[in-house]
């Protein structure tokens, strides 16, 4: 069985969904399902961590791939996570998507909502909890995702991130695309990725965007989704068994029943100004790192 070498690490919202369809759909990738949460040992989650074993069984079809890949988009947000993922597979592969701060967490935020991680449905006011929450207050009952994905304004900070794995991991290791460049031209920066892994320039059929903004049709499916009734819960247990395909057809599908595809209002000028503030010396150091001019990011 071969285990993962290369691993896209975030950031979330930033187009790693359409990177990893893409590559899925090549002949010398294996990819199991994205969003396998194994490393980020330090992050807050309200399931337990997987054990390694059950992690290595995602991946028992994988034989004779030269790419075989993680995708879990709170590795940049861990602290520990490079170092995790170096001791795992010292010849790793790093693959970061990086999105405009100010577009990622508000995109971020609608997509938490969705999930029902984030019941606060106003952007400024999920903006607002983040004191009470790094307190204990104001945390959700339910979270798939790490609480720490509710801190918005530590969620997007690059630079720290990028400089994490940047310790660990020499720079021909490392691949950062970014976000603008992909969605103009996605064919241009998927060769990128083709390159830098080491394998056949196979393009995919299209490059449609992938996880586009949604919405709920019901909360209260919602709900029901998250947090069944206990006799339901038993029963699915002994059908569709956790970690297996069969439970993971099951969800995927109940959520598409309850979801469609809504575009987010834009953001007030004022609460934009906001994040602009939060985020632009740390972008000013991103930029240094890449080398690129990202001065756009910073306009209104």
């Amino acid at each position: 069985m071969l285990k993962p070498n290369f691993f896209i690490v975030g950031a979330p919202k930033s187009g790693t969904t359409s990177l990893y369809d893409y590559l899925k759909k090549h002949p010398n990738v294996f990819f199991p399902k994205k969003e396998i949460c194994y490393f980020c040992n330090d992050l807050t989650m309200r399931t337990p961590h997987l054990r390694e074993s059950i992690y290595l069984s995602y991946y028992i079809d994988a034989r004779t791939q030269k790419a075989v890949g993680d995708g879990y988009v709170y590795h940049m947000l861990s602290h520990i996570s490079a170092q995790e993922i170096k001791n795992f597979n010292p010849d790793a592969k790093i693959i970061m998507m990086l999105r405009n701060p100010v577009q990622m967490v508000y995109s971020l935020h609608s997509q938490l909502f969705y999930n029902g991680d984030e019941p606060i449905e106003n952007f400024e006011k999920a903006l607002d909890a983040e004191p009470n929450r790094r307190v204990g207050e104001m945390i959700p009952h339910y979270h798939k995702c790490p609480l720490e994905s509710l801190y918005y304004s530590e969620v997007a900070r690059y630079s720290e991130q990028l400089a994490r794995f940047k310790e660990v991991f020499p720079d021909d290791k490392i691949l950062v695309i970014l976000f603008d460049d992909f969605r103009f031209n996605p064919e241009q920066e998927y060769r990128k990725a083709l390159k830098f892994l080491e394998i056949e320039d196979v393009m995919p059929d299209t490059f449609e965007v992938v996880n586009a903004n949604k919405t709920t049709k019901s909360r209260a499916f919602l709900q029901f989704l998250i947090n069944p009734p206990n006799f339901l819960k038993s029963i699915a247990k002994a059908l569709f068994p956790h970690h297996t395909k069969r439970r993971e057809w099951l969800i995927e599908n109940l959520w598409n029943l309850n979801t469609r595809y809504k575009p987010r209002n834009p953001l007030t000028k004022e609460l934009k100004q906001r994040l602009i503030d939060m985020y632009k010396d740390d972008v000013e150091k991103l930029g240094k790192m890449l080398n690129r001019d990202l001065s756009d990011w910073m306009k209104i």
